[in-house]
This record gives structure tokens, sequence and C-alpha cells, in this order.
């Protein structure tokens, strides 16, 4: 479950990608109707290890810090 969280948030997490080139490179397809760069995005990243787009401020049971999981 993805809960609103303070500490550790997904922002946080190995797990989650938010950088802009990054997510063009891990969805093949996704400049085609813009780019990640757009507002629209705001905080919100994939998570990896749930495979979701999820708000940075979130939390859940998978947070691994980053440096645990390789992020």
């Amino acid at each position: 479950m993805v809960t609103e969280a303070t500490d550790p948030r997904c922002a946080d997490c190995s797990g989650f990608v938010d950088q802009p080139l990054q997510l063009e490179s891990e969805f093949p397809g996704l400049n085609i109707l813009s780019s990640a760069l757009g507002s629209v995005r705001a905080d919100s990243g994939w998570c990896r290890l749930r495979d979701l787009i999820v708000v940075s401020r979130h939390s859940c049971d998978q947070f691994q810090e980053r440096g645990e999981g390789g992020g």
C-alpha cells in the first residue's frame, strides 16, 4: 500500500526514477507525447520495485535506501 509519509519517502528510495532522460530511456516512445520534462509530471516518478508511477512524497513497505539496491 502506498501512503503519504514524511520518512522514508519514495524520492529517497533506490527504486525511484524521476530524471527525465532516464525515464525516456526506460520507456521507449515516451517522448512521442512530448518529453518527460513536462510540468504535468510534477514530482512523480517510476517505482522500479513496484512497476508503478508514484508521487515522490509517498512511501511503501518496499523502500530501499539509495545505495542498498543499486540505485
